[in-house]
């Protein structure tokens, strides 16, 4: 038996999601004497049910410390996470699992004197070279973060974590076993259990992009490509955009949603601008019939991957990195160059409906995502 402190100095993103999924599945863990959790006074008040509930240790360092734990400068940020780390296992020792490691990684390179257990982390922006040329700014970038992971892994580092499928099987993770798979768990989908598509009174095709909308996610992209669509296929179709436009692209997003409204009046083109809950989103996947993730370069996965795919529908995703390897891997749509219009208007002319592929959901389920963590860690 051992003791596991779950280190979490952030708030933004999935934080307060995996720190759930992850402290409940260690209380209930046997191989576990001791769980502590570390991190600010906002996540221990967004997950005090979770800590009334198991009755674990709780932690609050100062707010100082956590503005110092997440100040601009990446190296002085990874330096101090890293130090927090190491002063979290002085005199507990066993594991600690910081999630965010894309920073810590650099002080575990460069600090080498031994400490008191092992330190895990995820690695998010691994290098994931799937259908991207290789360039020589590239090869600086893939060897320098090669370098400094092999540089961080020692005994005080157990595991390197990644969602990313493809960086594990390169040459260098392999021969030095050096990356470890994570599966990305899903959100929770039962929203969409049961539910049936609304049938709309014009019977168009519903083309769906939905989330936080700007331009890293392709909106202007798909208004350009509307150009490059049939005018026959384009009166069929409702392009509908469901979200927020983010404050930097919202003036440009709604100038470009008119001149494409007047430009295309045969087609439906629909914007609706707020925050929609879970359950709304649930019933926006399933009365659409394809979903969009346009993403511009963007190396990771996505959220909309785990939407589309749960309702049956789907997926027009670029090609490249984790999202463009998936598309390909799992058949879940069309991948496409979605930083040129034409091609993006080609797929979405071409997409055909696909089965909902349970073998991708059951990989990137909860207790795959907390089971790894926890079968790492604690072997």
């Amino acid at each position: 038996m051992t003791s596991l402190t779950y280190f979490e100095p952030l708030t933004a993103g999935h934080c307060s999601f995996w720190a759930r999924m992850v402290l409940q599945a260690a209380a209930a863990d046997p191989r576990i004497s001791r769980l502590r959790f570390v991190t600010g006074r906002e996540m221990a008040d967004r997950l005090s049910d979770v800590v009334d509930a198991t009755g674990l240790e709780l932690e609050v360092l100062p707010e100082a410390q956590i503005d110092a734990l997440s100040q601009d400068g990446l190296m002085a940020r990874g330096r101090a996470q890293w130090a927090a780390a190491r002063a979290c296992l002085e005199g507990v020792g066993g594991q600690l699992f910081l999630p965010f490691f894309d920073h810590a990684v650099f002080g575990a390179a460069v600090d080498r004197r031994p400490m008191k257990g092992q330190v895990s982390g995820i690695l998010f922006r691994p290098p994931n070279g799937y259908n991207l040329p290789t360039t020589p700014r590239r090869r600086v970038d893939v060897s320098r973060r090669w370098g400094t992971y092999l540089a961080a892994k020692r005994p005080a580092v157990r595991r390197l974590f990644t969602l990313d499928e493809v960086a594990p099987q390169s040459a260098v993770s392999r021969m030095s076993k050096l990356l470890t798979f994570l599966p990305d768990p899903a959100p929770d989908l039962s929203l969409l259990e049961g539910r049936e598509r609304r049938p709309r009174s014009d019977g168009r095709k519903v083309h769906l992009l939905f989330g936080s909308l700007g331009s890293r996610k392709g909106i202007f992209v798909v208004l350009d490509a509307l150009a490059h669509v049939s005018a026959d296929v384009r009166a069929t179709l409702a392009l509908r955009f469901v979200g927020r436009a983010l404050a930097q692209d919202r003036e440009a997003f709604t100038a470009a949603l008119e001149r494409a409204r007047a430009a295309y009046p045969e087609m439906a083109i629909e914007w609706v601008d707020d925050f929609v809950s879970d359950e709304e989103l649930a019933q926006e996947v399933s009365d659409s019939d394809v979903v969009l993730a346009p993403y511009q370069n963007h190396l990771g996965s996505s959220g909309v991957v785990f939407w589309a795919t749960a309702a049956g529908k789907p997926l027009i995703a670029q090609r490249t990195g984790l999202m463009g390897y998936q598309i390909d891997r799992y058949d879940l749509g069309l991948a496409a160059d979605t930083t040129d219009p034409a091609a993006l208007a080609r797929a979405m002319e071409a997409v055909e409906m696909r089965p909902r592929n349970t073998e991708f959901l059951g990989a990137h389920s909860v207790p795959a995502f907390t089971g790894t963590i926890l079968g790492e860690l604690l072997s």
